[in-house]
C-alpha cells in the first residue's frame, strides 16, 4: 500500500507519542537503578533482525492479567490509527523492515546530511521505524556514533517542526539500542543539547515536549548517578513545573504533562539510590503536584497522580525497612505510609475519581477514574496494581509503581516496537528483569508462563552487577571529565 510522505512521517510519530488518554503501561517488583541500564554491557545479544516477533504475535502474546485498562498496551490507538501499533501499515512496517534492514538503515542515514527537508524526513522517519523495529546490537559498529551526530545536527538546525520531532525520537532511540556502551562525553554532550531545546520556548510546544522526554530516557540509560537525575528534576521543577509558572499560563500543558512524566521516570532513579533525597526533592515539588492534580487536562493529572504513588509507595517500603532494622518484624499487612497532607491529598483523588464525564468525555474521565482508583489503593492502603504482560510466551510480571512508570517511558519511544526490544535487548531485560533465551524459537511456541521474581537470586546478582557498574561510571566521571563538561 502507498503512503504519501506525510502520512508515514505522521504514522511514526504517532506510533509512539505518549499516550494521551488510554494506553498508560506498566512496571514490575523493586527494579532500579539498581535496574538501571550501565550494565546491560556484558549481555549483549545477535544483531539478528527481531521481526520474529509479528504482527500477530504481537497481539497475541501482549496479553494483561488485570482489568486496568489505562495501564494496558495501547492497541486501541492503534487501531484507531490503521497501524497495528507500528505507526504504519503492515506492508510499510515489513517492507521497511525485512532482511536488509542493514542497507536501508545506511542509505537512510547517508540522506540525513541532503538539503532538502522533506528528504531529511524521510530519512529520519526510516531511521526511527527501522531503531525502534530492530535490536541493532553491534550493528552498525562503528557508525553508530555517526548516526548520533546526524540526527543530532538534524535536531539542532531543523528546518520544520516535523524533522525536530523525528530527530529527537531517533535519539531517544538510539540511547535504546546503543546508550549502555555510550561513554559519558556523549551522554553528557547530548543532555547538553536537549537541556537547552526543553527551555527554549521559540521552539514548538510538541519538539520541547519530546525533548523532554529525550532528556530523561537518556539521563535513564546513560547517567552515571542518581545525582545526574536529581539536577534534571531541579531543572524540570524550576523552569517548567513551579506553580507560579503555570498558573500564568507561561507554560503549554503538553510541555508541564511530559515534565512531569519525566520527573516521575527520574525520581525511580533518585529513590533508588537515596529515599531520602528523593522525599525531600518530591517535598519541594509536592505544590506543584497538587496545582497539576487542578488542571484542565486529564493528562496532567494523570501524571501528577502517578508521580505521588510512585512516591508515597516508595516511601513506604523505606519506612517498612527502618521498622525491620530497629528489630521489629515486618507487619503483615502493607506498610501505610502518610504523606504529611494526606487528607488533603486524598480528598482531591477521590474527587477526581467520581468527576462526571460531561466536560471530557466518557473515555477520557474513564481513563482518570481508574488512575485515581490505583492511586488511592496505594496511599490508602498500600495496595499496588498487578498485571502482566507476555512476550514469545513468558509473562513479565508488573506489581510495582517504580517499573509501572519505567514500562510507560519505554513504550512511549518503541512504540509497537516494544515487544522486539523486549525479547532481544539486553537493557530492557536488565531494567525489567526478565529473561528470553536468545533466538530459542521454542520459547515463541512453548507456552510456557515464566514470571522472573525480583527476589529470586538471578534478580539479586543483576542488581549487584548493575550497582557495580553504575559505581565504576560515576568514579570514571569523577576522574576523567570536569563538571564543565555536563
Amino acid at each position: 500500500m502507498a503512503h504519501s510522505t506525510n502520512e508515514l512521517l505522521r504514522a511514526v510519530l504517532n506510533s509512539r507519542r505518549t499516550p494521551s488518554s488510554g494506553g498508560r503501561s506498566g512496571g514490575s517488583k523493586q527494579s532500579s537503578r539498581k535496574g538501571t541500564p550501565k550494565s546491560a554491557r556484558s549481555a549483549r545479544g545477535s544483531r539478528a533482525v527481531s521481526r520474529n516477533v509479528s504482527d500477530d504475535e504481537m497481539d497475541d502474546n501482549l496479553s494483561i492479567a488485570s482489568d486496568d485498562t489505562w495501564m494496558g498496551y495501547d492497541l486501541d490507538d492503534a487501531e484507531e490509527h490503521n497501524d497495528n501499533g507500528f505507526g504504519g501499515s503492515d506492508e510499510a512496517v515489513d517492507s521497511m523492515i525485512g532482511s536488509n534492514w542493514e542497507s536501508r538503515l545506511q542509505a537512510a542515514m547517508d540522506a540525513l546530511s541532503e538539503k532538502r527537508v522533506t528528504t531529511r524526513e524521510q530519512a529520519l522517519a526510516a531511521v526511527v521505524k527501522i531503531l525502534s523495529h530492530v535490536y541493532i546490537g553491534d550493528g552498525l559498529e562503528r557508525n553508530s556514533l555517526t548516526c548520533l551526530e546526524s540526527m543530532r545536527k538534524c535536531a539542532r538546525t531543523a528546518k520544520s517542526t516535523m524533522e525536530g520531532q523525528l530527530a529527537l525520537c531517533g535519539i531517544s532511540l538510539w540511547f535504546v539500542n546503543f546508550g549502555v556502551d555510550s561513554e559519558p562525553t556523549e551522554y553528557g554532550s547530548v543532555s547538553e543539547q536537549l537541556k537547552a531545546m526543553v527551555l527554549d520556548k521559540s521552539k514548538h510546544v510538541k519538539v520541547r515536549a519530546l525533548a523532554t522526554g529525550a532528556l530523561g530516557l537518556v539521563n535513564f540509560i546513560a547517567g552515571s548517578d542518581y545525582r545526574d537525575a536529581a539536577q534534571l528534576m531541579e531543572v524540570l521543577y524550576k523552569q517548567i513545573l513551579e506553580p507560579s509558572l503555570v498558573s500564568r499560563q507561561h507554560e503549554d500543558p503538553v510541555v508541564v504533562r511530559q515534565a512531569l512524566e519525566t520527573y516521575g521516570l527520574l525520581m525511580t532513579v533518585v529513590i533508588d539510590g537515596n529515599t531520602a533525597f528523593g522525599d525531600q526533592l518530591f517535598d519541594t515539588a509536592f505544590d506543584a503536584h497538587m496545582h497539576a492534580l487542578a488542571a484542565d487536562e486529564i493528562d496532567v493529572r494523570v501524571a501528577a497522580a502517578q508521580n505521588f504513588a510512585l512516591v508515597h509507595s516508595a516511601l513506604a517500603r523505606e519506612h517498612q525497612r527502618d521498622v525491620v532494622s530497629l528489630g521489629s518484624s515486618p507487619p503483615l499487612q502493607p506498610q501505610v505510609f502518610e504523606f504529611e497532607r494526606q487528607e488533603e491529598l486524598v480528598a482531591t483523588l477521590r474527587m477526581l475519581r467520581h468527576q462526571s464525564a460531561k466536560k471530557h468525555g466518557k473515555r477520557d474521565t474513564s481513563t482518570q477514574r481508574s488512575v485515581m482508583r490505583d492511586v488511592l489503593r496505594i496511599i490508602e492502603s498500600g495496595e499496588a496494581p498487578r498485571f502482566r504482560l507476555a512476550f514469545r510466551g513468558k509473562a513479565v510480571q508488573f506489581d510495582d509503581w517504580t517499573r509501572i512508570l519505567r514500562l510507560h517511558a519505554f513504550r512511549a519511544v518503541l512504540g509497537g516496537g516494544l515487544p522486539v526490544h523486549f525479547v532481544e535487548n539486553p537493557l530492557l531485560q536488565e531494567i525489567f528483569q526478565a529473561d528470553f533465551e536468545a533466538g530459542g524459537a521454542d520459547s515463541a511456541t512453548n507456552g510456557a508462563r515464566i514470571v522472573v521474581d525480583p527476589s529470586s537470586e538471578l534478580a539479586k546478582a543483576r542488581t549487584k552487577s548493575l550497582d557495580r557498574r553504575r559505581r565504576d561510571a560515576h568514579n570514571a566521571k569523577s576522574q576523567g571529565i570536569d563538571d564543565d563538561d555536563y
